[in-house]
């Protein structure tokens, strides 16, 4: 499933509605940071991170989101008024 596009950290999920989105760890995690999913505190995102790569996911559902920058969301408002 595609990461879903947003400005910020969502409060709660989209999908699932629970305030369980947290931050994606990439890279080599620490000890510590092994620990942390578990609890719900931490999403491991693996060891590649890209300019695609999500930002947060739900620890619940595993749903992730994507941090769209302002200027590729003005872009798309534009393009979306021009096309109308």
């Amino acid at each position: 499933m595609k990461p879903i596009k947003v400005t910020r950290k969502p409060r709660k999920c989209q999908k699932c509605g629970k305030t369980t989105v947290v931050k994606i760890l990439y890279g080599e995690p620490t000890e510590e940071a092994w620990e942390l999913p578990e609890q719900g505190k931490l999403v491991l995102g693996g060891c590649c991170i890209t300019e695609k790569s999500p930002q947060w996911a739900c620890s619940n559902c595993k749903t992730e989101y994507f941090k769209q920058k302002n200027s590729t969301i003005l872009s798309t408002i534009f393009r979306i008024f021009i096309d109308n």
